[in-house]
C-alpha cells in the first residue's frame, strides 16, 4: 500500500479524489496527510474523510513527518510547480491536477526535477477517458480518416457554469493563466493526443466581453447580492452544504471568498478567445472557447484525406462522411459519471492499480506542457495582438 498526501484542499480534491480513494481504493492507497494554507480547509478533510488523515499549512513538514510515496497536487494552477518540484526532490512520484502550470519558467522548473529525482509526474487530463473522445482517438488512429488537415473545435458554457469561473481565483490570470490555461488546456490535449503531434505554431485572439463589467447592477459576491433574480450567473453557493461548510466557515482563516461576483471589474482573464495552432505533421487547429451561451458543450469537425468526421455532446448527431459520399455514424457507450464517466475512469486507472494503459490515457509531465504552452503561448500572442508565437524551440528544449 502506498502512502498519498495532498496539498491543496479544495472542492474539485475533495468531490473528485480524496473520497473516492480513501472508500473504494484503500487497500491501494492510503490518505495520510492534506495540506492547504487554509487549515480550516485541511481539517474539513480530516473531520469529512477520515480522522486519520493530518492536516497541515506547511507542506516540507508534511512531508518530513509523513513520508508519503505519492503527492496528489490540487492547489490552484500557479503553485503547481513549486509542489511538484519539492515532492519530486523529496522522492516522490506526482499526481497533478490541470494544467500542468502556467509559464514557460516553470515548465522547466518541472522536466528538470522531474529527470533528475527518477520520479514521474501524471497529469490528471479525465477528457482523455471520456467515451466519445475514446472512439475519437481510436477513429483517428486506425487510419480511417487518413492523414489529418484540420480539426476545428468549438466549446461553449452557459453562465452559471462559465461565469463560476469568474467568481473565484480563477479571475486572476497570473493565478490560474486564465481560461486558455485552467480549461482550454483539456480541449488541447486531446487535440494533441488524437493526433499524436506536438504544436507548432500559435496565434490568438481574446477578449472579455460580458463578464467583469461594472456597468451591469451588480454585488460583490453572490450571497449578499440584491439583483439574483435578474442575474444569469447567480448561483446560491452558500446554500451547498459542502461549499458552505468548505469555503464559508473557513474564510476567517485566510480571506478566502468563494463567491465573488463575476461582474466586478477587478478581473483580468478573457471570457471570447480563439487560437490557431499550426502542427508540425501539417496539421491546422481552429479553436473557440465562449464562456456565456444558452447552450453548453462542443463542436469537433475533423477533416481528413479521406472523409470529414463531426462529434458533438450538444447534438449527438456523430458521423463520418467519406469522401465517396457514404456516411456512418460514430458509436460510443454513454456512461454516468462525472464529465461524462471521464473522472471514475481516470481515477481507477491511476489509483486502482494494474490497469493497462492500451490507448496511452495517462499523461505524463512532457505532455501536459505541450497542453499548456498552447495556452501560455495563446495569452502572449493576445497580448501581443495576435502575434505568431513559435512554442516548437521551446517544446524541443523541454523533451
Amino acid at each position: 500500500m502506498k502512502k498519498l498526501a495532498i496539498v491543496g484542499a479544495g472542492l474539485r480534491c475533495y468531490e473528485s479524489y480524496a473520497g473516492v480513494i480513501d472508500t473504494q481504493y484503500a487497500d491501494q492507497f492510503k490518505i495520510v496527510a492534506v495540506c492547504d494554507v487554509n487549515i480550516g480547509r485541511a481539517e474539513y478533510f480530516r473531520d469529512t474523510i477520515n480522522r486519520d488523515i493530518r492536516p497541515y499549512t506547511d507542506f516540507d513538514l508534511m512531508l518530513k513527518e509523513m513520508q508519503p510515496d505519492v503527492v496528489l497536487v490540487t492547489t490552484p494552477d500557479c503553485f503547481h510547480h513549486q509542489y511538484i518540484v519539492a515532492a519530486l526532490e523529496f522522492g516522490c512520484d506526482v499526481f497533478c491536477e490541470k494544467p500542468v502550470t502556467i509559464d514557460v519558467e516553470k515548465c522547466f522548473a518541472i522536466r528538470a526535477a522531474e529527470k533528475k529525482s527518477g520520479k514521474r509526474v501524471t497529469v490528471t487530463f479525465n477528457c482523455r477517458f471520456m467515451p466519445y473522445f475514446v472512439a475519437l482517438k481510436e477513429i483517428i488512429s486506425s487510419g480511417e480518416l487518413g492523414k489529418i488537415y484540420a480539426v476545428n473545435y468549438e466549446h461553449v458554457l452557459k453562465p452559471g457554469h462559465g461565469g463560476d469561473y469568474f467568481k473565484r481565483w480563477h479571475r486572476f490570470l497570473n493565478v490560474s493563466g486564465g481560461m486558455m490555461l485552467h480549461k482550454a488546456t483539456h480541449h488541447f490535449d486531446i487535440v494533441n493526443w488524437i493526433l499524436e503531434d506536438s504544436p507548432k505554431t500559435v496565434c490568438a485572439n481574446g477578449a472579455r466581453l460580458y463578464y467583469g463589467n461594472d456597468d451591469r447592477p451588480h454585488g460583490e459576491r453572490c450571497s449578499e447580492c440584491a439583483y439574483t433574480e435578474d442575474c444569469p450567473s447567480y448561483r446560491d453557493l452558500k446554500g451547498d452544504k459542502i461549499i458552505h461548510d468548505m469555503f464559508f466557515e473557513n474564510e476567517k482563516y485566510d480571506g478566502y471568498v468563494r463567491d465573488h461576483c463575476a461582474f466586478k471589474s477587478d478581473t483580468d482573464i478573457y471570457d471570447n478567445m480563439s487560437v490557431s495552432v499550426a502542427y508540425e505533421k501539417g496539421t491546422l487547429l481552429t479553436y473557440s472557447l465562449h464562456m456565456f451561451n444558452p447552450q453548453e458543450g462542443f463542436y469537433i469537425r475533423i477533416i481528413g484525406e479521406k472523409g470529414r468526421l463531426e462529434l458533438s455532446n450538444i447534438t449527438k448527431n456523430d458521423f463520418i462522411l467519406y469522401n465517396d459520399g457514404t456516411r456512418r455514424p460514430i458509436n460510443y457507450q454513454e456512461l454516468s459519471g462525472e464529465h461524462a464517466g471521464g473522472d471514475e475512469r481516470l481515477i481507477d486507472m491511476l489509483f486502482g492499480g494494474g490497469k493497462e494503459d492500451v490507448l496511452g490515457q495517462c499523461a505524463g509531465s512532457f505532455d501536459g506542457i505541450k497542453s499548456a504552452m498552447i495556452g501560455i503561448a495563446a495569452n502572449e500572442s493576445i497580448k501581443n495582438g495576435g502575434a505568431s508565437i513559435n512554442v516548437k524551440e521551446i517544446l524541443e528544449q523541454l523533451k
